[in-house]
């Protein structure tokens, strides 16, 4: 007898349910998960059952018993496939290789000698490449790529605008389906990093604002445990947040706009302006600035209180505790940043805040980027859609 809609549509849900249970508690017991999960024991061990022909749930080892026979418990099968997270920057993609928990698996960074877009398909295909070669043998594989790219993303995966790839209007999701023959997900750098914050942060918060500065800025925002995209699914443009109405034209058109004078090149720009003495790029600005030139820390705290101004308006308008801050140059701005936010933020806000500069050697968006993939094949996979007769 075929299920209705409802049916089907119910079974699905638990059955997620059942998982992510599993996922949270393991190990756990099929017994204490129907009390966790509401249901009766004979749904949970059916669902389980279907978890464990899917190769994502084991069992492994025995529990205590409550006065019965002992339970068998189980396991999320984390080791079931294996998702591609990848971060494309202006000189080369990096690539993080993780398991269905997101432990890092390999990584690997290949250089991109042209932003261009189809030279820049050409080392995702490479990169892809080099997931086979070494994802260790699961039975599902490699379930999806995850693609982090610093720009406009909208709900099809086209990219509209990355302004440093100077890329617009470009299909990537559907270009890398086409190629790659594997499901792809394509995703908003900021966003990719905020949500692997989210994922690891010990302590459950359910928002907080990730500020990624490079080439531009941009944040990645989640509220109340989801990754906020906003309706058009462009939120976090903090850094076309005007500072000064009369300032400088910004290429989006209007004047004063934070990437002006916090960003990278906006930094580069000031310091050839001041004529710094070997200051090439941003790379060498840095190093000025560890070697404890006082024009190079002069012009990272300038930089550091228009950072503080876009973080105050960050938490007033979104109430988030944590504010994370990605940026090479952080070590020389967060005392500007931590003073402006101190003497500018109301005080119910600043008072109890978690002002955090990120290691940006850390693969956060590849990482996120990839989370986000797994997450997309535990909620869509078509075992769970499936309706059976």
């Amino acid at each position: 007898m075929k299920q209705s809609w409802n049916q089907s549509s119910m079974k699905h849900e638990n059955k997620r349910l059942v998982l992510q249970q599993i996922i949270a508690e393991e190990p756990i017991s099929r017994a204490d998960l129907a009390k966790r999960c509401g249901l009766n024991k004979a749904t949970v061990s059916s669902l389980v059952a279907e978890l464990m022909d899917d190769s994502l749930v084991k069992e492994a080892g025995i529990g205590e018993s409550s006065g019965g026979r002992r339970p068998v418990l189980l396991y999320f099968s984390r080791e079931a496939g294996y998702a591609l997270g990848l971060n494309v920057g202006t000189g080369t993609v990096e690539a993080v290789l993780t398991d269905l928990r997101g432990t890092t698996i390999a990584q690997e960074h290949f250089p991109s000698r042209d932003k261009e877009y189809e030279p820049t398909i050409t080392v995702i295909e490479e990169a892809v490449e080099w997931a086979h070669r070494v994802v260790p043998p699961s039975p599902h594989g490699i379930i999806g790529v995850g693609v982090a790219v610093p720009g406009m993303i909208d709900h099809s995966g086209t990219v509209l605008n990355a302004p440093n790839l100077q890329w617009r209007n470009r299909p990537l999701k559907c270009d890398l389906e086409d190629k790659l023959k594997l499901p792809v997900m394509i995703e908003n750098e900021a966003n990719a990093g905020a949500y692997r914050e989210y994922q690891t942060r010990s302590d459950s918060a359910e928002s907080l604002v990730y500020i990624s500065i490079g080439t531009g800025i941009g944040a990645g925002i989640v509220l109340n445990g989801s990754l906020y995209r906003g309706q058009s699914g462009y939120a976090g443009e903090i850094g076309h947040m005007t500072l000064d109405f009369q300032g400088p034209l910004c290429t989006c058109g209007n004047n004063g706009c934070m990437e002006l004078y916090a960003s990278e090149p906006a930094l580069v720009e000031m310091a050839m302006g001041a004529c710094l003495e070997d200051c090439k790029d941003f790379d060498s600005l840095v190093n000025s600035a560890g070697n404890g030139h006082e024009l190079a820390l002069s012009l990272f705290t300038e930089a550091g209180r228009a950072l503080g101004s876009g973080v105050i308006s960050a938490i007033h308008a979104y109430d988030t505790k944590h504010i994370i801050i990605a940026s090479r140059g952080g070590e020389w701005m967060k005392n500007a940043v931590r003073d402006t936010v101190r003497a500018k933020a109301l005080p119910h806000y600043r008072d109890d805040l978690d002002l955090v500069f990120l290691d940006t050697r850390l693969p956060v968006a590849s990482l996120g980027v990839s989370g986000l993939m797994v997450d997309e094949f535990l909620k869509g996979r078509k075992g769970f859609e499936k309706a059976k007769e």
